[in-house]
């Protein structure tokens, strides 16, 4: 939320990720992967967030220190900003939803597509940033627009493939960097 008021500035975008979860400890690495932005970026303030008694160094883990005027005000805020963007949001569609569905709707509903998932599996991959699998055939398929999208107009919502890895690419050309 910090990053669309105040920018994609290094510190804002530290200071919004380890917003998230305040109470767990945060290796370098952990943050500058998380905030999206190199490891000698971090390491040019990291020390300024210290001084400012938002971060406590403990061994080579970082954690927010909730205790600080400074971070409770942070959080504060952040909640009232999504608040505020969550009401907008909800004033802008001016239509319910609708009710949820009951378990036994909800399994009808699942029982009416044609395949299987192993949600297990898929979560699984999720959870470890692997990718999601399609047959060549649903690759094609998808190249041509044939591909399914699975939707509800009552929930409004749809599932779209956003990322696809041509396995036949040269991995001697690709950018490890």
């Amino acid at each position: 939320m910090y990053e669309q008021i105040f920018g994609k500035y290094p510190q804002v975008k530290v200071i919004n990720y380890v917003l998230i979860n305040p109470e767990r400890s945060y290796s370098k690495k952990e943050m500058a992967v998380g905030a999206n932005i190199s490891r000698v970026t971090l390491d040019s303030f990291i020390s300024e967030l210290e001084d400012m008694g938002i971060l406590i160094k403990e061994g080579l883990s970082y954690y927010v220190n909730i205790n600080s005027k400074i971070v409770k005000t942070l959080i504060k805020t952040q909640i009232t900003l999504a608040e505020l963007a969550m009401n907008e949001e909800l004033s802008k569609t001016g239509e319910a939803i609708g009710e949820a569905l009951s378990d036994e709707e909800f399994e009808k509903f699942l029982d009416t597509f044609d395949y299987e998932v192993d949600i297990d599996s898929e979560i699984e991959k999720i959870e470890h940033s692997d990718g999601v699998s399609i047959t060549k055939q649903e690759f094609s398929d998808l190249l041509e627009n044939k591909a399914k999208i699975i939707s509800s107009n009552n929930l409004n919502t749809e599932m779209i493939l956003t990322q696809y890895i041509n396995l036949d690419y040269d991995k001697r050309s690709m950018n490890y960097g």
